[in-house]
């Protein structure tokens, strides 16, 4: 494979391509939050035809110079395929890119010939839990104020978004505005829209897009299949990859 980069939405984006790269039908790869590319490696050496692209504010890639959301990630897929004369591409996504592809789907019906979506993002649910945290959240804000709690700052901060499984918050800074705006955004009407043949792929031991927005997600999507596998967490492609492997190539392929 080799590394390009290209200007789409005046960013500089970084992407990886298969070397004899065919624009009828490839696979495109879209990663998750505070991943890149790469983290695809093991899946694209055995690929034939693909990108896998680092998306705005990831890996190589320039972060937006404004607040985007899950739509604006959206436009931007659509401008990069444009850009690069790719027709019937087979939509890939990972969590995060997952709801991009959820996004870019009911807005671009008949340009896609069937989408993947691992572990996908998407389902935002409003727990009493996640209400009470917040809560607490603009309490410490407050406190931090004071001078002498504010040098435990950091060491807190760290502790209580473990707590609450929101440490992307606060371990990727740049695009704190973005992510903020990313998980207020609940895909489930898109769901409902899409007319592709759907792949769902998940860890049956998913912690950060659990089994029910699995099912969830297969339930919206009419024509959607929906694969667990496991021994396996987010990362399903990694964590099993020889389960992982027979499903998505057998699905690839037909």
């Amino acid at each position: 494979m080799k590394k390009h980069n290209i200007i789409i939405d005046d960013l500089k984006i970084s992407f990886l391509q298969s070397e004899n790269f065919n624009p009828e039908s490839p696979l495109i790869f879209l990663h998750g939050w505070q991943s890149r590319a790469m983290v695809f490696k093991d899946i694209l050496d055995k690929c034939n035809n693909f990108i896998a692209i680092d998306l705005p504010g990831f890996g190589a890639s320039e972060k937006p110079k404004e607040i985007w959301g899950v739509d604006e990630y959206a436009k931007f897929l659509n401008h990069f395929l444009q850009k690069n004369n790719i027709k019937k591409p087979i939509l890939i996504g990972h969590s995060f890119g997952g709801s991009i592809i959820i996004s870019y789907c009911p807005k671009n019906i008949g340009t896609v010939k069937k989408i993947i979506l691992i572990s996908s993002a998407g389902i935002r649910e409003k727990t009493l839990k996640i209400i009470f945290y917040k809560l607490i959240s603009k309490i410490f804000k407050l406190l931090f104020k004071l001078p002498i709690i504010n040098k435990f700052r950091n060491a807190t901060r760290q502790k209580f978004y473990e707590r609450i499984n929101s440490i992307d918050y606060i371990q990727f800074d740049g695009m704190k505005n973005i992510y903020k705006k990313i998980i207020c955004q609940d895909l489930k009407n898109e769901m409902g829209k899409i007319k592709e043949n759907t792949i769902l792929i998940w860890g049956k031991n998913d912690k950060s897009t659990p089994a029910s927005h699995a099912s969830a997600i297969h339930s919206l999507i009419k024509n959607s299949k929906l694969y667990f596998i496991e021994n396996a967490d987010h990362y399903c492609f990694i964590d099993n990859k020889k389960d992982f492997d027979k499903i998505f190539f057998q699905e690839i392929k037909s």
